[in-house]
C-alpha cells in the first residue's frame, strides 16, 4: 500500500506542476499579445494609433492630464478610450470631471490627439465638456452683446 500512496503523491505533484506551467504560459501570452504597449512619447502613440495597435499614453497637457488607451479596431474605426486624469489649471469645472471617460472613433490611419475632436466621441466626459463649452460661449455672448450690437449697427 505504501508504494501506491507514493505514486499518487507523484501524480498530485505532476498535476500541480502542470497547472502552474499552463498558468505561466497564459500570463506570458497575455503580456506578449493582449496587453497594451505603454508609450512614453507621443511619437510612440502616433505610430500605434496609425496601425490601431493596443497602446496607452498619458498626455501631460499644460491644462490637464489625459490617458489615451487604444482599444482596437471595430469595423473601419480605431476605438480609443480617453480619461481625464487631472485638471492642472484653467477652468475649475474641468476638475470636477476627473476620472470621467469618453470613447472616440477615428478611421484607421488617422493620427491625432483623441480629445482634439470630441465630435467623434461618446460618453459622459464628452457630454460634460460640451456643457462647459456651451456655458463659456453663452457667457462670452452676454459679456460682448453691447459691442456686437454696435458692430452690427455700424455695418448697416
Amino acid at each position: 500500500m505504501e508504494y501506491k500512496e507514493g505514486i499518487f503523491a507523484n501524480y498530485r505533484l505532476l498535476i500541480i506542476i502542470g497547472i502552474l506551467a499552463v498558468a505561466s504560459i497564459a500570463v506570458a501570452l497575455y503580456f506578449t499579445f493582449l496587453s497594451p504597449i505603454k508609450c512614453d512619447s507621443y511619437t510612440c502613440f502616433q505610430t500605434n494609433m496609425a496601425q490601431c495597435n493596443k497602446a496607452t499614453y498619458i498626455n501631460e497637457d499644460p491644462e490637464a492630464s489625459w490617458r489615451y488607451t487604444i482599444i482596437g479596431e471595430q469595423g473601419n474605426d480605431c476605438v480609443i478610450d480617453v480619461v481625464l486624469l487631472q485638471a492642472k489649471r484653467g477652468d475649475l469645472e474641468l476638475d470636477n470631471l476627473r476620472g470621467e471617460s469618453m470613447t472616440c472613433r477615428y478611421p484607421v490611419g488617422i493620427v491625432t490627439y483623441p480629445d482634439s475632436d470630441i465630435g467623434v466621441c461618446t460618453g459622459k466626459l464628452k457630454e460634460e465638456l460640451q456643457g462647459i463649452i456651451i456655458k463659456k460661449l453663452y457667457s462670452y455672448i452676454l459679456d460682448n452683446l453691447g459691442s456686437l450690437n454696435d458692430t452690427l449697427r455700424s455695418a448697416i
